[in-house]
């Protein structure tokens, strides 16, 4: 992720809440039965993971775990993980090589060798949460002279793929083969990985130096009909997106392919003053959102509310108006605004969160990076505890499929009339279709005087994950009273049952 932001003082409080504390809760807290609760893990530089690339296996993996612990303590329901950060594999690939983030040489396996994204796969799902490939699409060499490249390296067998910039190097977006190239790499982790999602970062055309004229030879031999050259541009990764988006849903329709873009796309839109990702990284996702070639977006906030040149709640808003029937998450810079030698208000975090949620068509958040959150920089991990009590399924994307699970059955109760504990069965429904089987459920507590809603998010109990078909409610009740127990399934992608199974008790 990139740190181009023009942080400047004005911090702009909600003229309706009153903070003292980053985790402070409204007493009218509106908690979303549906939200996007996502983190970012990065690899690059070894931002998040591995803290060195010098760690052994189980170094690695120990720190790997403790990482997913500390997100799902927090809340966290989806990850974004760095598999490749510049042309390199922190996975098994057969056209890339290992990435020197990883072992310290580039093209070196761990030793002894396990697969990262494979062994991630695994924390995510095995603790109910989803996990997305995070690629960057276009980087080659990040900084030249770093350390040695490996002869594998695409920059070494294609240096005619290559634009050159100081002291780093990109593939060139204007090359079809490029474009071909980076197809086949998504593609083939879509293929043998059980990923939900596969997301791209916002690193195109380069932030600095800005291209000048490194690509007029490319130009003048795949122009076509452009006959401007910044249009061209734009173009060259505008159908880049819209390749990888039809390769991901031809593989497998239930893999969801998002962007997270630089917030400002020209400043003449949300009323900002900084950097247009339109004119200088030729970014355009106003056009991938009107061709629906992305199934989402989470443009990079990194401002406070009421920045004098990029303010978050102008940009959230404006956003909010393009999405044109695709989801929309925020990127929110924690790493900045937890840590401990932030200015601005220690209740920023918070403020965005619920100003999120005030406005239609912001699905959730995503957050820069793990380590605010794994190191719980500045009690972050309380904070979200607050902001995130219940449980969230993910938001749905009916566009993908708009069919829904049947319902649980024979739903029960074990030892239903102690207060002490409650353990739940209930048998799976069936399916015929092999990305439609159920693999989750939601567990529902109502009182006696509540009305069965299961729209109502402070219900939920718990989620379950890997296809559990049973659950031990160990929280304690109130004896003499009578409470309800729902169940309904959820599929693969989220979609929960309009029906649902239920069971009565009283606690004695």
């Amino acid at each position: 992720m990139k740190q181009y932001l023009c942080v400047l003082c004005g911090i702009l409080f909600f003229t309706h809440f009153t903070f003292t504390q980053s985790g402070t809760i409204n007493t009218n807290e509106k908690y979303p039965k549906r939200e996007l609760r996502g983190a970012w893990i990065a690899t690059v530089k070894n931002i998040d993971w591995p803290s060195t690339n010098q760690l052994t296996t189980n170094e690695q993996k120990s720190e790997l775990v403790n990482i997913f612990d500390k997100l799902k303590e927090a809340g966290i329901n989806i990850v974004y993980f760095q598999i490749r950060t510049e042309c390199d594999a922190l996975y098994n690939s057969p056209y890339e090589p290992w990435s020197y983030w990883l072992t310290g040489e580039q093209g070196k396996a761990p030793d002894p060798y396990y697969d990262p994204l494979l062994f991630a796969i695994q924390l995510a799902h095995s603790r109910g949460m989803e996990i997305e490939a995070w690629f960057n699409p276009y980087r080659a060499v990040r900084s030249i002279g770093d350390y040695k490249i490996s002869p594998t390296h695409v920059s070494e067998t294609h240096p005619d793929w290559i634009l050159n910039f100081g002291e780093s190097k990109i593939l060139n977006p204007g090359i079809p083969a490029v474009t071909d190239y980076i197809v086949k790499i998504v593609s083939d982790v879509v293929k043998r990985y059980n990923i939900d999602g596969v997301h791209f970062d916002d690193y195109f055309y380069p932030y600095v130096p800005h291209i000048t004229n490194q690509d007029s030879a490319t130009f003048a031999k795949y122009k076509g009909s452009f006959t401007n050259i910044d249009d061209w541009r734009r173009n060259n990764v505008n159908n880049m997106i819209a390749k990888v988006y039809k390769a991901v849903n031809r593989i497998n329709p239930r893999v969801r392919f998002g962007v997270s873009p630089f917030g400002i796309v020209e400043n003449k839109y949300a009323g900002t003053d900084g950097f247009n990702a339109y004119d200088k990284i030729y970014c355009d996702p106003l056009a991938w959102l009107k061709d629906k070639t992305v199934d989402y977006v989470v443009p990079q906030l990194y401002v406070e509310i009421g920045n004098n040149k990029m303010d978050y709640k102008k940009l959230a808003y404006w956003w909010a108006t393009v999405t044109n029937g695709r989801q929309l998450f925020i990127g929110q810079f924690s790493s900045k605004m937890m840590a401990p030698d932030w200015k601005g208000s220690p209740s920023e975090i918070g403020d965005e969160i619920r100003l999120n949620r005030s406005i239609k068509n912001i699905e959730g958040e995503v957050f820069f990076s793990a380590k605010s959150i794994s190191q719980n920089y500045s009690g972050l991990i309380d904070t979200l505890k607050k902001f995130y009590k219940y449980p969230a399924l993910l938001p749905v994307m009916t566009w993908k499929d708009s069919s829904t699970p049947p319902t649980p059955m024979n739903l029960d109760v074990d030892g239903n009339t102690l207060s002490l504990y409650r353990r739940l069965t209930w048998d799976m429904p069936y399916y015929l279709d092999k990305f439609k089987k159920s693999f989750n459920y939601v567990i529902y507590r109502f009182e006696d005087t509540d009305n069965i809603n299961i729209n109502d998010a402070t219900k939920i109990v718990y989620i379950t994950h890997n296809g559990n078909t049973s659950y031990t409610d160990f929280q304690p009740l109130s004896k003499g009273k009578n409470y309800t127990y729902v169940v309904t399934a959820i599929d693969c992608m989220q979609k929960e049952s309009p029906k649902y199974d239920q069971v009565k008790i009283k606690i004695e």
